[in-house]
Parts: structure tokens; sequence; C-alpha cells
């Protein structure tokens, strides 16, 4: 982080994909206590996190980064929205597992998202995120703000 605190691009975005696996982590301990209404409660918490994630960088970040490099079509971003795609498919059979009382289903459901999930940090962290740094520079205080907005919802 810079002296102002203001954390860059990478880091804000990094430390978002920390908490979404920190909230993974209390759906999973929430199934070993076999409680109906603490796994609910923490894969809604969960599930609105990660879906909050993508929108961010969907509806934010990405269009900002394409109109600044010139990248669109078939570059990363456009990776980036396919797994995000994916993933909520994945999010979908995992609500539908909750929804029935299937923790078993529900676990099954999050190995899939996690291998997915595992894959996509990666690409992000190691290329469209430094990338997106140093293109999205001048304009990351303005962009920081607007995202800072979502997790107020």
């Amino acid at each position: 982080m810079s002296a102002d605190t203001t954390p860059s691009l990478f880091t804000f975005f990094e430390q978002d994909h920390r908490r979404c696996d920190t909230l993974w982590v209390q759906v999973e301990n929430a199934v070993d206590s076999g409680d109906a209404a603490v796994i609910e409660t923490t894969w809604r918490a969960f599930d609105h996190a990660l879906r909050q994630h993508f929108a961010m960088e969907e509806e934010t970040m990405f269009p900002a980064f394409e109109a600044a490099s010139g990248m669109t079509g078939g570059g990363p971003t456009f990776v980036m929205r396919h797994e995000h795609q994916q993933m909520r498919g994945v999010l979908d059979q995992m609500a539908d597992a909750v929804q029935a009382g299937d923790p078993n289903d529900l676990l099954g459901q999050g190995d899939t998202l996690h291998l997915l999930v595992q894959q996509h940090n990666a690409k992000e962290e190691g290329m469209l995120y430094p990338m997106a740094d140093r293109v999205l520079q001048g304009e990351w205080p303005t962009l920081l703000a607007r995202l800072r907005t979502y997790q107020e919802r």
C-alpha cells in the first residue's frame, strides 16, 4: 500500500479474493457444524461476496481496462467474463443444494467451484491485475471510489 493507505488495483482485488476464500471456509465450517440455519447464513454471505466481486470487475474495472488498453473482443477480460459465467452456474447449483438441505452436494459443488476459482484468480493476479494496475493508474482513485460503493450494498 502507498503512504496514503490507498490500495493499488492489484491489492484491492487480491484482498477481495482472500475475503471470498475466507467466507468459503466459513461455509465449510458451517457444514461441519450440521446447523442448517448457519449453513444457509454463511452460504448467503459467500454467494453475495463472490457475485459482488464479479460485478465489481465486470461493471467497473473491466470496461475501464478495455477502454484504456484497447483490448476488447478476445482479450483477457473476455476470458474472465466467460469464467465468471461458468462459476455463476456452479453457484446456482450450490444454491439449489442449500435450498434442498443437501450439505454434501453443496460441498461437492464447492470443490468444483474452488478449483475454478483458484485457476481464475491465478490468471487475474498473475496477468490481468498487473496490466490493469499499469493502464488504469491515473483513473484508479475514481475507480476505487466507485468500487467501494459495491461494498456498501
